[in-house]
Order: structure tokens, then C-alpha cells, then sequence
């Protein structure tokens, strides 16, 4: 396979579990649309398949789609390019035909691997204290106001696997969490209390959980929308750079 790296090479393994298709399907520039279903190996998201979602690494795009939506899909990837699926002119048509269903695309997200060889040089003026599955639930869980690192439900098999917090004092004044979203891939995100925005401790938190997510064997990856450049730039920050683009449809409620 032609990828640019092993990390890039593994993301395309793992949207080929999610999207019911090969590794190589993203790196074609042919379009590919496929039925919807649950994978071995996928990331756990939901526990029924998808209604419809895409996903491109910035060649082809890839739809996995129940069988009602087959049609349409097929028809539309063979008037675009991969990337044109993305347009808001062809989000608004994937609307159109999703909303028959009482569905819309509720998220459109960029996707981020770390850079490779990772290495994480910690910072003066930081006190981090890091957390295992078996502490998270007990330890961190009691501590609301960080829904962005944490999920704060440890009974489905989507987990919080592994935290850092930075501390000022004995306060958690920031948060980043790692989620178990497959067996391989294991999803960062993070919070920092509004008062300590600013200060460099999001790109500390998520560079230190990159390093202990290599260290557990697990790929760190981070996700974020085109409208939160806050975000974007902590992953710039954090050594991170853009892998692929993914949106998922959801009821309409």
C-alpha cells in the first residue's frame, strides 16, 4: 500500500473497518459507496449500523450507508470528486435526501494523527497527575465540567481508558482524556477551565496523553470541526497535522 507513513496506513485500516471496505479505498481516487454494517475491529461509536456517513483522506471519499440511502449515494459520488462530497452545496443535497428519513448530518469533523517519531518535552510551570481506567471513574468522574475530556459513563464498550490532569494546587484546572474507540485507536480530547485558557496547558495536556497513549500501544488521534480554530491550533501545537474528514448522519430530534 501506497501510504506516506505506518501511523497513515493504520487510519485507513481502521476507516476500512468502520466503512465495510479496503485500506486502499482511500488512497484511490475513485469514489466508493458500500452497505452499512457492523465491522470486527471497528471504532464504537454506535451499536447499530450507520444511516449514512463519509469519510476521505483527501483522495477518494468512501460512503457507508443503509440501503435506502445506496442509491442516491452512488449517484452523487459519481458526480464529484472525494473532496467536493465535503462542500456545503452537497452537504445541503445529502440533507435534502436524509431528512426524508427524519436525519441530517449532525457532526463534520477534521481528524489529526500525531507526527512520527513522537517525543514530548514536558514544560516548567505544569503539575500533571495522570489516571488509569480503574482511578477515572472513581477519581475524576465526581469532578463535573469536563465533558469535552471525558465521557462520564464506563458501561458501554467506548471507554475513558486513560487521563492527564494539570493542577493548580490541589485544583484539576484542566483535563484531556483518552477514549478506547477501537482495540488500536484511542481518541484525545480536552478542557481547560475558561479562566486558564490561554496559558499553553490544552497543547501540555494532549502532547503528555499522546506520549502515554503511545507508551499504553494504542494510536492517539484527535478530532475537531472546521468552526473551532481554538482547537485546530492546540493540535498544531501538540505536534498533531490533518489525516482524513468524516461526517456521520443522526436523527433529527
Amino acid at each position: 500500500m501506497n501510504f506516506r507513513n505506518e501511523l497513515i496506513a493504520s487510519a485507513a485500516a481502521q476507516l476500512a473497518c468502520d466503512y465495510c471496505c479496503n485500506p486502499e479505498d482511500f488512497i484511490d481516487t475513485a469514489n466508493k459507496a458500500t452497505l452499512s454494517r457492523l465491522c470486527d475491529g471497528r471504532r464504537h461509536f454506535k451499536s447499530e449500523p450507520d444511516f449514512f456517513k463519509a469519510a476521505t483522506m483527501g483522495c477518494g471519499t468512501v460512503i457507508s450507508a443503509a440501503s435506502e440511502m445506496l442509491d442516491f449515494s452512488g449517484e452523487l459520488l459519481s458526480k464529484c470528486s472525494g473532496a467536493e462530497i465535503f462542500e456545503q452545496t452537497k452537504i445541503w443535497k445529502i440533507n435534502a435526501q436524509l431528512a426524508k428519513y427524519n436525519k441530517a448530518i449532525a457532526f463534520n469533523n477534521i481528524f489529526y494523527l500525531p507526527a512520527t517519531p513522537y517525543k514530548y518535552i514536558p514544560r516548567d510551570g505544569f503539575r500533571l497527575h495522570f489516571y488509569e481506567e480503574k482511578d477515572i471513574v472513581t477519581e475524576l468522574y465526581p469532578v463535573k465540567g469536563f465533558s469535552n475530556a471525558l465521557m462520564y459513563d464506563s458501561s458501554k464498550p467506548r471507554r475513558d481508558v486513560l487521563a492527564v490532569c494539570a493542577l493548580n494546587g490541589e485544583k484539576i484546572v484542566g483535563m484531556a482524556g483518552a477514549s478506547n474507540d477501537s482495540a488500536r485507536f484511542w481518541q484525545i480530547g480536552i478542557d481547560v477551565l475558561p479562566e486558564y485558557r490561554g496559558l499553553g496547558i490544552a497543547s501540555e495536556l494532549v502532547s503528555a496523553l499522546t506520549q502515554a497513549v503511545f507508551m499504553h500501544g494504542a494510536i492517539p488521534y484527535y478530532g475537531t470541526w472546521s468552526g473551532n480554530i481554538a482547537s485546530q491550533n492546540v493540535a498544531k501545537s501538540a505536534g498533531y497535522y490533518p489525516v482524513w474528514t468524516e461526517m456521520n448522519a443522526y436523527d433529527i430530534e
